[in-house]
């Protein structure tokens, strides 16, 4: 019986990575790590050769899309943090990425996680798993990996364990990753292209020029060459924007959801 067991388990196996395989992730999160409101976001998980990618599935439309056209793969009014971040296990390289406009920018993770791995196990999407645990970002965070799938792998920074991570939560629980699906893919990454790494350092000051005026790169008063946009109500007439009110409005939702991942490289708005 033993032996039928294992031979199962090792059909199931091949079978499952006979073809290139991607893992959909839920990341359910705070806002406002002070009210009780939650955000949900789906992401993916893409693998190939010791490389990942991990971001929004609209992202990797728009970065496979990039890829073919040759055009930029997005376009944001605002600085941003997508959670998207790409691993490279055999060089030990990686980076979280930052949008600002319509500029792309990196910030090379040079944390070591420290995993403790316990006796504990569940079952999770009917697979068996084990429970971790590490320190990330000034957070405290409880990991549950499979060995049924023996990848170091897992959603955003996180990897590094014997076995894919089904679910990783920090304990104050303002972020909780979960697997929710496997797929097939095409056995392509569309990496990310033509990004310029920065510092924690200069992320914060990034983050504090655009809090300090939101608008300035559709307001005319970039020194570059704003976007030229045409402003009209919702009968389709053109007005004039209240440009001071549009920034209140984004600095008050900045300071409202300030609560990133890494709590370590919170910035003081």
């Amino acid at each position: 019986m033993k032996k039928v067991l294992i031979l199962s388990f090792l059909i199931n196996f091949c079978f499952l990575f006979s073809q290139s395989k991607s893992f959909i992730y839920q990341l359910k999160f705070k806002p406002n790590s002070t009210k009780d409101s939650i955000a949900k976001e789906i992401f993916i998980l893409d693998v190939k050769e010791g490389r990942s990618v991990f971001r929004t599935l609209k992202e990797k439309t728009a970065d496979s899309t990039s890829q073919v056209s040759n055009k930029i793969s997005f376009f944001t009014t605002s600085f941003k943090d997508f959670k998207s971040v790409s691993k490279d296990l055999k060089t030990k390289k990686i980076k979280k990425f930052i949008t600002n406009f319509q500029k792309l920018f990196t910030i090379k993770i040079e944390d070591e996680l420290i995993w403790e791995i316990a006796n504990e196990t569940k079952e999770i999407a009917g697979m068996k798993t084990q429970k971790a645990t590490t320190n990330y970002g000034g957070r405290n965070w409880i990991a549950w990996f499979t060995n049924e799938i023996p990848l170091q792998e897992g959603p955003y920074i996180f990897h590094g364990l014997p076995g894919l991570i089904t679910e990783i939560s920090d304990v104050q629980n303002n972020f909780s990753f979960s697997l929710v699906q496997i797929r097939n893919s095409d056995g392509k990454l569309y990496e990310k292209e033509n990004s310029l790494a920065i510092s924690w350092k200069q992320y914060q000051k990034l983050a504090k020029d655009y809090y300090a005026d939101p608008t300035r790169e559709i307001n005319g008063k970039n020194s570059g060459s704003p976007v030229l946009m045409k402003w009209v109500d919702e009968q389709g007439n053109e007005v004039n924007p209240n440009f001071k009110e549009m920034n209140e409005k984004e600095q008050k939702e900045i300071r409202l959801n300030n609560n990133p991942i890494e709590l370590n490289h919170i910035i003081a708005y």
